[in-house]
């Protein structure tokens, strides 16, 4: 056979099982047989010893008791592994062989009525276990039953058979003995193949419905996440909407004087308000194009993160300096991407460094590490200005996701950038990470693969960028 023997206990273990429970069933009947064959053997004048077979009866009945045993705890889930089962099989397939040819000697040795019942078992142990090791029971059993025949008759109680006819039974038996195992083996071995097809088809049909599953999970996962973002989006949109229109009816009606202060600061907030709308709109377009497409945007190959850092560094400095805040940045030359969006990832890292700057406090200072992790680049922003409240940092790189200490420090933000931010190094295979404690800072991590081929160095300067 073509299966492995991993495959063939997994499918046949609980067949087996069935088979040893069916093999119990029947050794009930046969052993009630026996009894009534052998209570009945002196009434029909059958020889005197034939009525010695109730001790083979009560044999069988007591050991397929303890059989009964093993079952009910086997079906309970005490001990059901094939490799067990197959031992116990050819176990009781001996105890029952062996009987049978005490059996056989009391009633007549090679003149008993019993003898084809040799080749019943031959077929139940082939079907149950393997051909060569039913090929070794049956040779077994035919030497034994030819040590038997060709014995003194009257020694052991048999009927004065013939030696040559003694000689022929035993050729008829072992012709009968091994044609069985042989016949048996073919078509159980391939009823078996064909069970071991079933299975893997089986097998297949559940790895495919299962994906299928996950890919049904995985699309209702999505819609409910375009559904949320839909809603936040609306919500996030219509607040300041409403707020504008609100501003320009009150002009628009008169209540105020449009050249009077008052008109002049409603229209500075309407002014506001659109800026926000604005920026809000813009990360949204720039979350769409990374999560609708990747695969059109300009991928390029050996990508240095330390470049795009760089740059980053140098374009946030005046804004750095507006604040009082001072950027340090460190980078290794070889942190390479083997391909990467260098316009998303240097988004990425600006946005970062941007928060960086926005939450810190005037006078402190702002990290830039990029480095080498085995074969991971990190590039690192930290900052020590109002960290994170903890309870808020599973959903830090969530849309529209706002700390509200980071509301009261800054009012301006749309809550888009983290989550571009993970965007961006998911499509990289990458990750986003953060840590962070509360009025101490926060640390940020995008965390992503490269090449092991060395980088081109970088153009600016590496020294300590200070604003």
């Amino acid at each position: 056979m073509t299966f492995v023997n991993g495959e063939l206990r997994r499918i046949f273990a609980a067949e087996l099982l069935d088979r040893i429970a069916w093999f119990v069933r029947l050794r009930w009947a046969a052993g009630l047989a026996l009894l009534a064959f052998a209570a009945a053997a002196p009434r029909f004048g059958m020889p005197q010893a034939w009525g010695r077979v109730w001790l083979v009866a009560l044999a069988v009945l007591a050991y397929n008791g303890v059989l009964h045993a093993l079952l009910v705890g086997w079906r309970r889930g005490e001990r059901a592994e094939y490799g067990g089962l197959a031992r116990v099989t050819l176990i009781q397939i001996l105890i029952d062989l062996a009987a049978l040819i005490f059996l056989v000697h009391l009633t007549g040795g090679p003149a008993s009525p019993f003898l084809p019942f040799f080749t019943f078992h031959m077929v139940i142990g082939t079907i149950m276990l393997s051909a060569r090791t039913m090929a070794a029971v049956a040779a077994g059993v035919w030497l034994s039953c030819a040590a038997l025949f060709v014995g003194p008759a009257g020694t052991l109680g048999h009927p004065p058979i013939p030696l040559q006819m003694r000689f022929a039974v035993l050729g008829t038996f072992a012709c009968a003995l091994g044609l069985t195992v042989y016949l048996t083996a073919t078509v159980s071995s391939r009823l078996k193949e064909r069970g071991v097809r079933v299975f893997r088809l089986a097998e297949e049909l559940r790895d495919k419905t299962a994906e299928l599953e996950t890919l049904l999970e995985q699309m209702r996962a999505i819609e409910a996440r375009k559904s949320r973002f839909m809603l936040l989006s609306a919500h996030q949109l219509r607040s300041p909407l409403a707020t504008v229109k609100t501003s320009l009816d009150v002009v628009r009606e008169g209540y105020v004087d449009p050249a009077s202060p008052r008109a002049r600061r409603l229209i500075s907030g309407a002014v506001e308000r659109v800026e926000g709308l604005l920026r809000i709109v813009s990360d949204l377009l720039e979350l769409a194009k990374l999560r609708e497409a990747m695969q059109r945007a300009p991928w390029a190959s050996g990508v240095n993160l330390a470049q795009l850092a760089v740059d980053v560094a140098d374009a946030l400095t005046p804004q750095a300096e507006a604040r009082q805040i001072t950027i340090v940045s460190r980078y290794d030359a070889d942190v390479v991407l083997a391909r990467g969006v260098p316009p998303d990832l240097e988004y990425a890292i600006e946005n970062l460094v941007h928060n960086a700057i926005k939450y810190s406090r005037p006078g402190g200072t702002v990290e830039l590490d990029v480095r080498r992790d085995g074969a991971d680049g990190v590039v690192e922003v930290r900052d020590h200005g109002i960290g994170i409240p903890p309870e808020f940092l599973a959903s830090l790189f969530v849309e529209f996701a706002r700390a509200a200490n980071a509301r009261r420090h800054t009012p301006e933000g749309t809550g888009l950038g983290l989550a571009i931010v993970k965007e961006v190094a998911e499509a990289h295979g990458g990750r986003a990470e953060a840590d962070s404690r509360l009025d101490e800072g926060s640390s940020f991590r995008l965390v992503l693969p490269l090449r092991s081929e060395a980088a081109p160095r970088v153009t600016k300067s590496e020294q300590a960028v200070t604003a």
